[in-house]
């Protein structure tokens, strides 16, 4: 359609024309607005249609960014004991706690606490021997040189076998120290700190609060009092007259000695020997006495003479361990 020369629309087209006026008061008002430079619509579009890739894509990245830190963030820091020397150790049926950690195996170092909540453990001692743990048992290890081996029984049971030189292994608990004398012997100790100990080969030292010295040798059980107080072993077996009697002498009764040494047979010759060793220097007469009736004085002594000489007096203790030792093979 071709539009009549001089139409005043040629001046919207291309400035030609007469103005209408109402057209040139909107161009002054709209001048300030006005572009002066070549439009670029191919990029005007490229960005138009680039920023909601732009958006997407850096929201894929955020979130990667986000997963990345996720699967990079460090477990909970676990205390685990690593030593080069300590005692070796084996859970049973599932995990015990060793300095803190849950473990199944591992190695008990020196200063270290491990404890078998509800499963047993296996615990090997140095190169010496091995103990079983039971379940509730909590052990510490206070030493392991080519001169000593030491444990701290908190709690708990400990089955113990040595094969090794008189002294070389020892267990301390709240009771009583027990010194390994070359045997197999079962601790239980009560959360209480009192116990027992059974032995089942050889012998061992308990020591007391007063530094007295009771031997406990094959076949024969002790209590474990509380406040390390001493105790005395009684043969596996004995009669019940004399398990009564030692018990009232440890709780303190006023007649426990007379008790202990008039119920006491033959075969009770280790607790009689033992009873000697503890009572105050006054009532010692009268029980070695007793045990010269059990046990006879080696080598034609009389108990005038080891009341008198403390070497006579070891070799005499001696002689009814082995003579013990020698009726329980």
């Amino acid at each position: 359609m071709t539009r009549p020369p001089g139409d005043q629309h040629d001046y919207l087209w291309d400035k030609s024309g007469p103005a209408d006026p109402d057209v040139e008061r909107l161009e002054k008002l709209l001048a300030p607005l006005a572009h002066d430079a070549p439009l670029d619509e191919l990029r005007l579009y490229r960005r138009r249609r680039r920023w909601p890739w732009l958006v997407i894509g850096g929201g894929l990245v955020a979130a990667a960014a986000a997963l990345l830190v996720w699967w990079r963030q460090p477990e909970p820091p676990q205390v685990v004991a690593r030593c080069t020397n300590g005692f070796a150790f084996t859970a049973r049926g599932g995990t015990v706690a060793n300095a803190g950690a849950a473990m199944a195996t591992g190695v008990l170092c020196v200063g270290g606490v491990l404890d078998t909540g509800a499963h047993e453990a296996d615990l090997k001692i140095a190169n010496i021997g091995a103990a079983e743990l039971g379940a509730g048992t909590r052990v510490r290890l206070d030493q392991t040189t080519a001169e000593r081996h030491q444990l701290y029984l908190e709690r708990g049971r400990m089955h113990a076998r040595v094969d090794a030189p008189p002294r070389l292994f020892a267990v301390a608990t709240p009771s009583a120290h027990v010194t390994d004398l070359g045997c197999e012997y079962t601790l239980d100790i009560a959360a209480s700190g009192a116990g027992t100990i059974a032995v089942q080969s050889g012998k061992v030292e308990l020591a007391t609060s007063s530094g007295a010295i009771v031997v406990a040798p094959k076949g024969t059980h002790a209590h474990l009092l509380a406040g390390r107080r001493p105790s005395l072993p009684v043969v596996d077996g004995a009669s019940a007259v004399l398990v009564a009697a030692v018990e009232e002498y440890e709780h303190g009764a006023h007649d426990g000695i007379d008790r202990v040494l008039s119920s006491a047979e033959e075969r009770d010759a280790v607790t009689v020997a033992n009873l000697a060793q503890l009572v105050p220097a006054s009532e010692r007469r009268r029980v070695l006495d007793r045990l010269a009736q059990l046990v006879p004085v080696p080598q034609e002594l009389t108990v005038d003479d080891v009341v008198g000489e403390p070497a006579f007096w070891e070799m005499w203790f001696d002689e009814v361990i082995l003579q013990h030792l020698a009726r329980n093979p």
